[in-house]
């Protein structure tokens, strides 16, 4: 399933971000990029992290040449300062976030090209 790679994979980081209040994810934000090993897809969708540790995602992701997948489901998140640990059914990944204004990155913890999530807070 599309959702578990997406949520499986990146968390780049560009920015600085100060306390930790300015690091948190909780809130709703617009899913507005996806790499997957470096390969831009075209990405439509809500991000909504509740205060709980779970995560409600709606929208999809289209790569070049490629069907839009569905990437609407739940997951769970942990998030200790800049790691952020995303569980999606039996998969688990960790990111490295980084949050300039209103734009959070997160980055797969893997060798390059890592899988990135881009998401702009409402």
């Amino acid at each position: 399933m599309l959702a578990a790679a997406v949520v499986s994979s990146g968390l780049a980081a560009c920015g600085d971000s100060t306390g930790a209040d300015s690091l948190s994810l909780v809130g709703t934000w617009d899913l507005i990029g996806f790499s997957d090993a470096g390969v831009e897809a075209e990405t439509t969708g809500t991000w909504v992290f509740s205060a709980d540790g779970t995560v409600t995602l709606q929208g999809t992701v289209t790569f070049p040449g490629e069907p839009t997948d569905d990437i609407s489901g739940d997951a769970t998140y942990e998030q200790t300062g800049t790691t952020v640990v995303l569980t999606f059914g039996s998969d688990t990944t960790t990111w490295t976030l980084s949050i300039s204004g209103n734009v959070a990155t997160l980055t797969e913890v893997e060798p390059p090209p890592a899988n990135t999530i881009t998401l702009r807070r409402r």
